[in-house]
C-alpha cells in the first residue's frame, strides 16, 4: 500500500492530471453554488452607460470577467453551469463505446460467428471516411433528425463509429495475452469462455484498456468541439419559423454550443468561442495527463507465468 502510495506521489504527470479533474468535477458538480456564479443565466439585452446604450454580447469586465454570450448571460456561469452536461455527455459516449468494444474484441479474437470478419469490415469501412462526415452524415438523416429521441440516437451513433478502433485494439493486447502459459494452464483445467474472460484476461488488460478508455474521452470532447463549429449538437430541434423554412434550435448550454457562431464571433466577441474552446481543451489535457500517468505507474508482473 505505501509503495503504491510512494508511486503515486512520484508520478507528477499523474498527480497533476489528478488535481486538475478534481477540479473539473468541483466546478461540474458544485460550481453552480460558488457566489461569482449566476446559476439562472439572466439574460440582459442592454445596459445604459453614461448615456449611451450598449447591447449583448458585453466585453469581460468587472461584472462579467470572461464577458457575455450573444443573449447578455455571463459567460463564466455558462462555463460552469455547462460543465456537468458536457462532462456527463462525453463519458456517457465513451463508456457506451467500451461496453460494445470490449465483447466484440473477444468475439473476435475466439473467431465466434465470424466477429473478427465484422471487426475487419468495421475498420476498413470507417477507415475510408473521417468520423466527424459520418457522424455528420447519420445525424442529419430524416429519421434521426425528426426523432423524439435524436439525443439518445446521436450519442449512440458517436459511440458507434469509434467501436471498431476501440474493439481492434483490445483484440490485439487478447491476442498477446492468449500466448501466454496461464491461459493454456486456465484451458486445461477447462475454465469456459466467460471464466476465461473475467478470471484470466481482464486481469491483465485493466491498465490498458483505462488508459484507452480516458484517452477516448479526449477524442470524444474534441469530436464534439469539431461538431459544435458546424451546428451540430447532441440536443438539438428542428423547428418550422416560416411555412416551408426550418431552424435548428438548441436550449442546451454543453461547451460545443458555444461554438455554433465562432466564424462571427472571431471577428468580434471573440472571447465567447475562446472560452468555451479553452475549457474544452483543458479537460482534453486533463484526461491526456492521467492517460500519460497510467501508463507510467509500475507495471503488474504476471505471477501466473
Amino acid at each position: 500500500m505505501r509503495k503504491g502510495i510512494y508511486y503515486i506521489k512520484n508520478n507528477f504527470i499523474f498527480c497533476f492530471g489528478l488535481l486538475l479533474l478534481i477540479f473539473l468535477f468541483f466546478m461540474a458538480f458544485f460550481g453552480q453554488y460558488l457566489p461569482f456564479i449566476d446559476e439562472d443565466l439572466e439574460k440582459i439585452d442592454f445596459v445604459m452607460t453614461e448615456g449611451s446604450l450598449s447591447v449583448a454580447p458585453f466585453e469581460p469586465s468587472k461584472e462579467h470577467l470572461l464577458g457575455t454570450d450573444r443573449e447578455g448571460r455571463d459567460m463564466l456561469s455558462l462555463i460552469v453551469m455547462g460543465a456537468k452536461e458536457t462532462l456527463l455527455i462525453v463519458i456517457l459516449v465513451t463508456l457506451i463505446r467500451y461496453l460494445l468494444a470490449i465483447p466484440l474484441s473477444y468475439l473476435a479474437h475466439k473467431k465466434f460467428l465470424g466477429a473478427n470478419v465484422f471487426l475487419k469490415g468495421l475498420n476498413q469501412f470507417f477507415s475510408y471516411v473521417p468520423t466527424i462526415i459520418m457522424v455528420v452524415l447519420l445525424a442529419t438523416l430524416p429519421p434521426f433528425l425528426f426523432s423524439d429521441t435524436r439525443p439518445y440516437l446521436l450519442i449512440l451513433i458517436i459511440a458507434f463509429v469509434e467501436v471498431g478502433r476501440a474493439a481492434e485494439m483490445i483484440k490485439v493486447d487478447l491476442d498477446e495475452i492468449a500466448s501466454k502459459e496461464f491461459i493454456q494452464s486456465g484451458l486445461a483445467v477447462g475454465a469456459n469462455s466467460f471464466t476465461l474472460l473475467k478470471s484470466y484476461y481482464l486481469p491483465f488488460l485493466y491498465g490498458k484498456v483505462s488508459v484507452y478508455f480516458i484517452s477516448d474521452i479526449s477524442k470524444v470532447m474534441f469530436l464534439l468541439g469539431q461538431l459544435g463549429l458546424i451546428g451540430i449538437f447532441i440536443s438539438q430541434d428542428l423547428i418550422q419559423v416560416e411555412i416551408g423554412v426550418f431552424e435548428m434550435r438548441n436550449d442546451s448550454i454543453s461547451w460545443p454550443m458555444l461554438l455554433m457562431n465562432s466564424t462571427l464571433d472571431i471577428r468580434g466577441p471573440i472571447w465567447i468561442p475562446f472560452w468555451s474552446a479553452f475549457a474544452m481543451t483543458l479537460t482534453i489535457f486533463t484526461f491526456n495527463l492521467i492517460a500519460h500517468g497510467i501508463q507510467n505507474l509500475p507495471k503488474k508482473k504476471d505471477s501466473y507465468i
